[in-house]
């Protein structure tokens, strides 16, 4: 049996990565315009998701579901950031972690967790909202190539980062 992906989601900070979601944060909707954007998303891709957003009315935290998506307040006590490393800590290679915040990546790093900038994963759900196929944007490939020219050795990546790249793809 395969082990569906859990995506911890720095709720804020993908909020703020998205121009979409922030205008709908401005006009106090952030958060459930999240919720149904990822919805949208899990309908294409079926992995496990949670939010994690900073506060909340119980000061040691509380977990909630918006629009079927579980949502977890870290409280006033802890950080969303000391949260997802926590889960990270217990879940270690089975999470994926979707942030910018540089700090937060190193400590779910240790634990073995993959980690995904917010502005990639924004572009993925906005992909996901408007039923496009994933673009690469870093591909410099111009299509087919008719010269015989050799372009000099192969270049393999090593096996860790292409076993990094099957799971990004995988999201």
């Amino acid at each position: 049996m395969v082990k569906k992906m859990h995506l911890l989601i720095d709720g804020y900070n993908l909020i703020h990565a998205s121009g979409e979601l922030l205008m709908a944060y401005d006009r106090g909707a952030g958060e459930e315009a999240l919720a149904s954007a990822l919805n949208l998303y899990r309908k294409k891709r079926s992995h496990r998701i949670t939010i994690i957003l900073d506060g909340g009315e119980d000061p040691e935290g509380s977990k909630a579901s918006l629009k079927g998506i579980p949502v977890i307040y870290s409280g006033a006590r802890e950080s969303a950031d000391d949260v997802i490393a926590r889960l990270c800590s217990h879940q270690g290679p089975g999470a994926t972690v979707i942030t910018d915040d540089r700090e937060l990546k190193g400590r779910c790093r240790v634990h073995g967790s993959l980690v995904m900038g917010s502005h990639e994963f924004s572009r993925r759900l906005l992909e996901a909202a408007m039923d496009m196929v994933p673009m690469d944007l870093d591909d410099d490939d111009q299509g087919w190539d008719f010269t015989t020219r050799k372009k000099g050795p192969s270049r393999r990546e090593p096996k860790s980062k292409r076993l990094k790249n099957k799971r990004f793809n995988k999201i």
